[in-house]
């Protein structure tokens, strides 16, 4: 960015005999280049402000990112999206940032397979079709299956009018959305057991639970049924050319309203004077004039590193203290000169070794998981790697404790995930042309998460809505998305967060609100 005219004239005094970087001024620092930092950052850019966004890796999109190994690209760790379709989330953010389609998201159908012992079934997409599938497997828990999905129904209408709401009085609203009030502490479990008698049917209903992080008596029945009808109601959807490509759109709405995207860099200090945001320091040493930052990072870290946890009130302070990081992941990506399908009849299959998910959860806790997902993102986008090659991508959720040394198991887990495939597919191991692992030290090392985690503060009752840190910090001028704060983890959930803070930095009490400014 140029220096202005004052700044030329004016260059700053040498402090201890040595020259300081120039100051320059941005309307808006967005730190961190996930996917909730980078819909802040492109709303903010094309509303008209000056944007500056740093990111510490070497390409945009944090879990959305993607890497290449030889012939082979690979999405990171998202494997699927809702909200894509004509009107939906994503579909809104991009029509809204005139990126309309720059990215081309591909319908799956099934969303999933699920296989337990001696029973398989598939998640249609399409709310009939998916409670159909599920009454026609589980006939006696038909109608409590149908009551269950429109309960998760009513929630996410009411979600959807809850974020509608002017932001400066959204969560006091909640009475007046009888679903969200009478369910804002319930699990999934809470709300299943209440309605659903075979325990088999429960538990396949709750196929996704790895897709936020905890089993379905632990997990938020609000965050759960948004989520799940994001996929079934809305539809499954797949990026072509890897969720990259929507990360580097959102870059280059950025760059191209005028906003500049660093990479390579990261924030060393958020300053705070009297009145809120000042500045923000580089790694470089390069400061940065503006009054208002957008944080992406580790909500912690944010505020004692980047800011000094003197600077909040104790009372935040104290409900930080209260929250939990979510579990982490070993994921493996693989190719294979196997035909898919040899190995997989739908685009994600979850296999699970028990009916029980508490006990699939806890073998996870221990380091130990009995249960995987598999994607084949090869058989929606052949261009991933050669012609007449698969490529798989194998996750199953894993605490980071649980592993004193995790470079020094990592050779186990590899061992143990193809020993797991073997089981799947016999001779599997002869056939694979390329294996690499990422543990939860790798989600650590490329994204700084505490203790690697996936979906930011982990998605219990307690942990969503009023519990979750709002996108308004307590610091004037400071802002915040991403898994760390409200709605939560996922895709849906964080371009929610973007849009959220978007609105709150240019005072857009909802959403059409925002698109008019952008207009």
């Amino acid at each position: 960015m140029p220096l202005s005219r004052d700044q030329r004239a004016n260059p700053p005094a040498a402090t201890n005999g040595r020259p300081q970087p120039a100051t320059q001024r941005c309307d808006a620092i967005v730190i961190g280049t996930g996917i909730g930092g980078l819909t802040t950052a492109a709303i903010l850019a094309r509303a008209g402000m000056r944007v500056l966004a740093v990111e510490r890796h070497d390409r945009v999109g944090g879990y959305a990112h993607s890497f290449r190994r030889g012939p082979y690209l690979f999405d990171a760790a998202v494997h699927l999206v809702g909200g894509c379709e004509q009107g939906g989330l994503i579909d809104r953010l991009l029509r809204g940032i005139g990126a309309a389609g720059r990215c081309r998201f591909e319908k799956v159908d099934p969303c999933y397979r699920a296989e337990f012992p001696g029973f398989a079934i598939s998640g249609p997409t399409g709310s009939e079709r998916f409670a159909q599938a599920y009454a026609d497997a589980f006939p006696s828990s038909a109608r409590g299956i149908a009551a269950f999905l429109q309960t998760c129904g009513e929630i996410r209408s009411e979600t959807q009018a809850l974020l509608e709401q002017d932001l400066s009085v959204a969560s006091e609203r909640l009475n007046n959305f009888p679903s969200l009030h009478r369910y804002r502490r319930a699990t999934v479990a809470d709300v299943l057991d209440e309605m659903v008698d075979d325990e088999k049917a429960r538990a396949a209903l709750t196929t996704l639970w790895p897709y936020v992080g905890l089993p379905p008596t632990s997990l938020s029945f609000l965050y759960w049924a948004s989520m799940l009808l994001s996929y079934v109601a809305d539809g499954a959807y797949y990026c072509k050319g890897t969720f990259q490509s929507f990360a580097d759109t959102l870059a280059e709405v950025v760059r191209e309203s005028g906003g500049e995207v660093r990479l390579r860099t990261s924030a060393r200090r958020i300053e705070i004077d009297s009145d809120g945001v000042a500045a923000v320091e580089l790694d470089s040493g390069e400061i940065i004039r503006t009054d208002k930052v957008l944080s992406n990072a580790d909500l912690r870290q944010t505020v004692e590193e980047l800011v000094g946890a003197d600077r909040f009130p104790a009372r935040y302070r104290r409900s930080l203290d209260r929250l939990r990081p979510s579990i982490s992941a070993v994921v493996a990506y693989i190719a294979t000169d196997l035909p898919v399908a040899q190995i997989a009849t739908a685009h994600e299959t979850f296999a699970f070794d028990s009916w029980d998910h508490d006990e699939s959860y806890q073998s996870t806790v221990d380091g130990l998981p009995s249960w995987y997902s598999l994607t084949v993102p090869s058989e929606i986008d052949p261009d991933l790697g050669p012609a007449g090659e698969t490529l798989l991508v194998y996750t199953t959720l894993v605490s980071f404790a649980s592993v004193d040394d995790w470079r020094a198991n990592k050779e186990q887990y590899r061992s143990r995930i193809v020993a797991q495939l073997e089981r799947r597919v016999p001779g599997f191991a002869g056939h694979i042309k390329m294996i690499e692992l990422g543990t939860p030290q790798t989600m650590v090392r490329y994204t700084k998460n505490s203790d690697g985690a996936l979906y930011g503060w982990e998605l219990s009752p307690s942990h969503v809505g009023p519990g979750r840190p709002d996108v308004r910090s307590p610091v004037p001028g400071l802002y915040l998305a991403g898994h760390w704060t409200r709605p939560g983890g996922g895709i849906y959930g964080v371009v929610t967060s973007g849009m959220l803070a978007a609105r709150a930095m240019l005072g857009a009490a909802s959403e059409d609100d925002l698109w008019k400014l952008l207009a």
